[in-house]
C-alpha cells in the first residue's frame, strides 16, 4: 500500500487494530490523527456521522470494517478524501473510484451479504441500480425505516 495509507502512516495501524481487534466499525483519520470512531452495524454509523458530523468526512481517510456501494454513497456525499474497507465490494470499489477517491481494501467481494448471511444486503440492494448519490441515501434511508417497521 502507498500514499495515503501507507503502511509506515501509525493513525492507519491504529485504525486497523481499533476495527479487527477491538470491535470498532468506522474509524475516520485526519492530519494523521483519529478524530473519530464509531460502531455499530451495517451503514447505521456512516449515515449517523454523515448526518450529525459531515465535516468530519471532508478530505479525511475513512477506515471502515465493510465498504460497499451504500457507504461509498455516504462517503461520496460526505466528500471523504480515501478510503479503506477491510472489506469491500466491486460496486463500492467501482463508485468510489468512479468519484475520483482513492480507495483500498483488505478483501475485495461481489456483494455485501446480508447480516444473516442469505443474499445481498437489503440495503445494498436498494442502491445497486443507483448511481446519483443523493438519490441513494434516498432509497438506503427508506429502506432501513422498511426493515425497522417490519422488526415491530
Amino acid at each position: 500500500m502507498g500514499g495515503v495509507m501507507g503502511s509506515g502512516d501509525g493513525a492507519f495501524r491504529q485504525a486497523l487494530e481499533m476495527i479487527r481487534a477491538q470491535g470498532i466499525s468506522c474509524v475516520v483519520i485526519r492530519g494523521g490523527q483519529v478524530i473519530h470512531t464509531a460502531d455499530g452495524r451495517g451503514v447505521a454509523p456512516l449515515l449517523d456521522l454523515y448526518h450529525n458530523g459531515r465535516e468530519k468526512l471532508q478530505g479525511s481517510l475513512v477506515v471502515d470494517r465493510v465498504i460497499g456501494k451504500a457507504a461509498a454513497m455516504i462517503l461520496t456525499l460526505g466528500e471523504a478524501g480515501s478510503v479503506y474497507g477491510e472489506v469491500m465490494s466491486v460496486p463500492g470499489r467501482d463508485y468510489l473510484a468512479g468519484r475520483g477517491i482513492t480507495c483500498q481494501y483488505g478483501q475485495i467481494v461481489d456483494v455485501i451479504a446480508g447480516q444473516d448471511g442469505t443474499g445481498m444486503c437489503p440495503i445494498e440492494a436498494s442502491v445497486l441500480d443507483e448511481d446519483d448519490p443523493q438519490e441513494g441515501l434516498g432509497a438506503m434511508t427508506r429502506r432501513i425505516a422498511e426493515l425497522r417497521k417490519a422488526a415491530g
